[in-house]
């Protein structure tokens, strides 16, 4: 399986980064993603989060929380261009109940870059 990142074009993961987390269920890219968040490694989650979503048999829910994360880490880079794509490709691509928590965040987020709220969560 090669290593496609779909969201950030060159990947800023090491190449045996990448192939390792390429290798692991989209839970355990989605606990990396997170750490390197938490770490303010904005750049690296989306890279994360960028090999679940290239994976077109992707577990749904963490496709839909890997969508709603990248919005995120772009709204903290205060991208809120590409903020506002991710929220809203995930509005379009999980209209099901099952996703109203990444929904409703990603909502609430596109509202404030709307009003221009964007000086904190």
């Amino acid at each position: 399986m090669g290593v496609f990142l779909l969201s950030c074009g060159a990947s800023r993961l090491s190449r045996e980064e990448a192939a390792r987390l390429s290798a692991l269920p989209e839970k355990k890219i989605a606990e990396r993603g997170l750490t390197y968040f938490i770490e303010k490694n904005y750049d690296l989650a989306i890279d994360a989060y960028s090999l679940i979503l290239a994976r077109t048999n992707a577990d749904k829910r963490y496709a839909a929380w890997a969508r709603y994360e990248t919005g995120f880490c772009y709204y903290y880079m205060s991208d809120y261009d590409k903020a506002m794509e991710h929220f809203r490709i995930l509005l379009r691509d999980f209209p099901q109940r099952e996703y109203v928590n990444q929904r409703t965040l990603a909502e609430m987020l596109i509202n404030k870059i709307e009003k221009g709220l964007t000086d904190g969560i």
